[in-house]
């Protein structure tokens, strides 16, 4: 594992949330005892660019959502929130970044976790680790996709191998992407090869827009 990952989930790290951070999970509606299980904590600055493999001078500070392996522990793999956003010179935000070259992984949530791998309940797929978190905490089955891309590998149009672990042969599979699956043609495209990848697996895919959005 990434020796700063590991050192910051580990017991040597207290854990601690910057006030900023944890104004941002509030306004998401995570609780407490969600950002504690699911390890959510703040990066110290000076391990910002250890923990991505590269600097990012203009960042501030950094918010860490480890991945939880369907198998207990933690997968290797880093994902952070950035304070502030990135832009480019097209004035496009990068909220959140990864080391470069890794594939995504499919963001696991404690509370629900045994409910996903082995019932048979809807499965509540949801585009961002805040708003999955936010949906398993009222009691459902709720795994989250790191962007509307984020459940392939580059180049490939079949599922990530994380989705080996998840039952979804003839299991109704609920897709929460964010609002602008209804004005970016690129988004509802996208939402719709996962739907023909999830349907290759036997699930049932139906696409739930959400009256209101919460934070990413």
């Amino acid at each position: 594992m990434n020796p700063h990952l590991e050192l910051l989930l580990s017991r040597a790290y207290d854990g601690g949330l910057a006030p900023e951070h944890r104004a941002d999970l509030a306004k998401s509606g995570l609780t407490a005892a969600t950002i504690e299980a699911q390890y959510i904590r703040s990066v110290p600055p000076g391990l910002i660019g250890r923990l991505l493999g590269f600097e990012v001078p203009e960042v501030r500070s950094a918010l860490l959502f480890p991945f939880r392996s369907p198998v207990g522990g933690f997968m290797d793999h880093v994902r952070v929130k950035l304070f502030p956003p990135l832009q480019d010179a097209a004035g496009h935000a990068t909220k959140y970044l990864q080391p470069k070259d890794r594939p995504p992984r499919v963001y696991f949530v404690a509370s629900c976790l045994p409910d996903v791998l082995t019932g048979d309940r809807p499965l509540w797929m949801v585009e961002g680790e805040k708003k999955a978190a936010a949906v398993a905490q009222l009691g459902l089955p709720a795994i989250g996709f790191c962007g509307v891309e984020g459940w392939h590998v580059k180049g490939e149009r079949r599922l990530l191998p994380d989705f080996a672990a998840i039952p979804l042969h003839a299991r109704v599979v609920e897709l929460v992407p964010d609002g602008d699956y209804q004005t970016n043609p690129d988004v509802k495209r996208a939402i719709h090869r996962l739907g023909a990848a999830l349907a290759v697996r036997g699930a049932r895919p139906r696409v739930v827009l959400l009256p209101t959005e919460l934070p990413r």
